[in-house]
């Protein structure tokens, strides 16, 4: 289980210019619940065009100046954060932590799909080679690389994915931010899925049955932010349960469409 943050603008900025200072710390503290790691995926503008980077650790947020540093710079166009807390006896390795990144994508999910041998199974050997952890998370992103590799654009694979892996696991958390140079798609799925149990008393807001709600903000100039629970997202929009939202890079259009009505096309 995690925390998700993720923005999209139409120039580089960073995500303390979006949603504050006190909004970042409180992102910050959180890492000492899910304190199993975190890390960051951007877009970086070259002279070659948009490129997707990575950072990640196994280090808690909490306690690390470098997640404070990357919430400042490098400024981006598009960011993703995430905090980790393994479930499922996971392990805790650099392996494991979010975002995954392979051809030209980076992911990030929030929820368990256990036990994994159903989903690796689903996992064709192409796109299962390039799995370097034991994630169930890493799985679910092999299975959107391998319809974007069959000709699908990456929200019409996102939502195949997630339409596979419904057929075995009905009742799990499929909330996932993927970016790639062009395009972020987040996928808000988690209906049916269970709140974790937690063993301490103090506990960052909404969570509680809100764990799993993903909520939006759309500023003046246009840039989007989305955020699972934990930050004070009064005034924010619930994104619809069972939907896919894609934002273009480069226009800074947003479309969002339920998982069901999401057409089909090479590789469906």
């Amino acid at each position: 289980m995690c925390r998700l943050l993720a923005y999209a603008a139409p120039h580089a900025v960073a995500v303390e210019e979006l949603i504050g200072t006190e909004q970042c710390q409180t992102y910050r503290l959180m890492a000492r619940l899910h304190d199993d790691g975190w890390g960051t995926a951007w877009i970086e503008d070259g002279s070659r065009g948009p490129v997707v980077r990575r950072r990640r650790t196994v280090r808690p947020g909490y306690d690390d100046d470098r997640l404070t540093q990357m919430m400042d710079r490098p400024r981006s166009r598009s960011r993703i954060f995430h905090l980790r807390m393994a479930t499922d006896q996971m392990a805790v390795m650099k392996d494991n932590s979010h975002p995954f990144r392979a051809d030209g994508m980076a992911f990030a999910h929030n929820g368990s799909i256990a036990p994994t041998a159903v989903l690796r199974a689903m996992v064709g050997p192409a796109a299962l080679a390039k799995v370097t952890g034991t994630t169930d998370s890493e799985l679910y992103f092999a299975l959107i690389r391998e319809g974007v590799a069959a000709g699908l654009p990456l929200t019409e694979a996102a939502a195949l994915a997630v339409r596979r892996i419904r057929t075995a696991y009905p009742q799990v958390s499929l909330n996932s931010v993927t970016l790639s140079a062009t395009e972020m798609v987040v996928v808000n799925s988690s209906r049916e899925a269970q709140i974790p149990h937690w063993q301490v008393d103090d506990l960052p807001l909404h969570h509680d049955e809100r764990y799993f709600t993903m909520r939006w903000r759309r500023l003046v100039d246009g840039s989007l932010v989305v955020a699972s629970a934990g930050l004070d997202t009064a005034g924010w929009k619930e994104l619809p349960h069972d939907s896919v939202t894609r934002v273009d890079l480069r226009t800074m259009a947003v479309s969002c469409e339920p998982l069901a009505m999401v057409s089909m096309g090479v590789g469906a």
